[in-house]
């Protein structure tokens, strides 16, 4: 025949039935509405340094942030003096360009008038062209 078995309501009585079945119960906690159940969610692992290590990357990633956006801001003010600079020397090219560059030396199309008196000469002196030459014996 089947007997009735009556679930212990006290811890004391589950515990002094463990006993009796030889096996030892730890005595259990209490369910608060502060901890969750043990079918819900596990509890979250304990962490060691976990912040620390997190401050410390997103410090990290901080910095370099500041340090892109400072880089890129110089290299902005450096491609603007670059331009302006180049703009000034297509200026000056394109002004070069519409002037002749400067005549160096003597003009070659036009005559000198030379004092050849005293000086030594060879051939005839009323000759249709002279040619003088000047040298530097040093």
């Amino acid at each position: 025949m089947s007997e009735s078995v009556k679930a212990p309501a006290s811890a004391e009585e589950r515990q002094d039935m463990s006993k009796r079945k030889g096996r030892s119960q730890r005595p259990q906690k209490q369910d608060s509405p502060e901890s969750p159940s043990p079918s819900s969610t596990p509890p979250a692992p304990a962490k060691r340094g976990g912040d620390w290590l997190g401050t410390l990357t997103l410090a990290g990633v901080v910095a370099v942030l500041i340090f892109t956006v400072s880089s890129w801001r110089e290299i902005g003010r450096i491609q603007t003096s670059l331009d302006d600079r180049l703009a000034q020397i297509e200026d000056k090219i394109s002004d070069g360009a519409a002037a002749p560059p400067a005549q160096r030396g003597p003009d070659p199309n036009r005559v000198y008038p030379i004092k050849i008196a005293g000086a030594p000469t060879k051939g005839p002196a009323g000759a249709p062209v002279t040619i003088a030459a000047f040298s530097d014996f040093q």
